[in-house]
């Protein structure tokens, strides 16, 4: 399948990147998709600056944890999918066929957005590729539970909901994480079924890694692993101002961090981070909050 031309950056991701598929163990895939976005667009060009924005010129390839990335990490860039003109049906199809050619076992993935129905694209390929019973951590100001939005299904207002109707995975597995923009009709749905939800007020009232351990003490034992999916616009516009949909009175970065490092220990698979919007960041400050989730991300992972 034809990849776009040439998006990988040499030093990328602390210069853990490796040249060579059968010594990698994680695979990077970007999806410059935006085409579900239904306010600010710009996420198509996420995967390019997010590649760039974790230059090993810049940063050092150790983790707060201490973890150094590059000794534990080898990514193999897939580069970008080619589905920016695509449907989301045609689009989801295609997400399938790349990751069903680059599947290897034990292969753990990592996904540049596009606005956040990338999401949906890549937890659906997961399931259909190996049957796992996978939860969903799901990082985001908004819980994105709509039946439909301005009449179309598969806006990326509606990607939890497909999930939840087109895979098998089990509501009460589902946390939503930093939620401050709800709808009562989304509020209604989430309980009806059993999705935890963690709003950004109960940040504020319990701490970061209360919440963490709160997730971890909740998260079934027999699942196969956990999917992670960040939303920049979890983070409040003054730390990240780049995003489709900015949603004021957000976590600062620090309090994401100390989040994703209380996160340690839950086995995750794969996971993304999405809605990057380039066009709206004022002086690279949402790409170098991106590079710092990152690194922290693959830290835990170990």
């Amino acid at each position: 399948m034809k990849m776009s031309q040439n998006p990988v950056v040499k030093d990328a991701f602390f210069n853990s990147l490796t040249e060579s598929l059968n010594f990698a163990n994680m695979c990077v895939l970007g999806l410059p998709w935006d085409n579900s976005s239904t306010f600010r667009k710009g996420a198509t060009q996420g995967p390019e600056y997010i590649r760039h924005a974790t230059t090993g010129s810049l940063y050092n390839s150790y983790a707060e944890t201490g973890i150094d990335i590059k000794k534990v990490w080898q990514i193999f860039d897939l580069g970008d999918a080619p589905i920016s003109d695509l449907s989301a049906i045609e689009a989801k199809e295609n997400i399938f066929q790349i990751l069903s050619k680059y599947n290897q076992y034990n292969m753990h993935y990592f996904f540049l957005g596009g606005d956040h129905l990338s999401t949906y694209f890549n937890f659906t390929a997961l399931k259909r590729l190996a049957d796992k019973r996978l939860g969903l951590i799901y990082v985001d100001a908004h819980p994105d539970l709509y039946e439909h939005y301005e009449g179309n299904p598969y806006s990326h207002a509606c990607v939890v909901r497909r999930i939840i109707d087109e895979t098998n995975i089990e509501p009460e597995t589902i946390f939503q994480v930093g939620i401050r923009a709800p709808t009562p009709e989304q509020t209604e749905f989430a309980k009806s079924v059993g999705i935890n939800t963690i709003t950004t007020k109960d940040f504020q009232l319990n701490g970061a890694k209360a919440i963490a351990e709160s997730i971890k003490a909740k998260i079934p034992k027999y699942l196969d692993g956990v999917y992670l999916s960040i939303d920049m616009d979890i983070l409040d516009p003054a730390y990240a101002p780049g995003v489709g949909n900015p949603e004021s009175a957000g976590l600062t970065t620090r309090e994401l961090v100390d989040f994703i490092q209380g996160l340690q220990g839950i086995k995750l698979p794969a996971f993304d981070l999405v809605e990057y919007s380039p066009k709206f960041d004022f002086s690279g400050i949402t790409a170098f909050a991106t590079a710092k989730i990152i690194k922290e991300v693959l830290s835990i992972i170990v």
